[in-house]
């Protein structure tokens, strides 16, 4: 009986993740290519992180959000950063009773840590 109840755990509920490096990533709206062709001076903020999640009831109804953007946006309002360095990246799908799709979700999250871009007086600097 409790093999029979463990094989039906592990069959009812099953999940993937997968994760990767970037190198930096922004805040959405922002122009990228101006942090790589600009020079601007920056002051590292600390480790941040961010998730987000999208869920799926009944394989027809979905809600949330599980871009990378949002992830990114989240972890940069956490401590009023304007871009992230050193990020990685992962992704999770986890189902449960995945046969007959009744609940699943994916979530995105993003670990690194976040730069503050410092103005100065030049009024030809840059900032994105």
């Amino acid at each position: 009986m409790r093999a029979f109840t463990s094989a039906l755990v592990l069959f009812g509920i099953t999940g993937c993740v997968s994760t990767g490096q970037v190198g930096i990533l922004s805040r959405s709206g922002a122009d990228p290519a101006a942090l790589i062709t600009q020079a601007n001076p920056y002051e590292e903020v600390g480790l941040t992180s961010g998730r987000s999640c999208r869920h799926f009831a009944l394989n027809l109804i979905p809600f949330g959000d599980a871009a990378l953007s949002t992830a990114v946006d989240e972890a940069l309002t956490a401590v009023d950063g304007d871009a992230l360095i050193n990020v990685v990246v992962s992704s999770s799908l986890f189902g449960f009773i995945p046969y007959y799709n009744l609940y699943a979700f994916t979530c995105t999250s993003v670990k690194g840590t976040a730069i503050r871009f410092v103005v100065d007086a030049n009024p030809e600097a840059v900032i994105p």
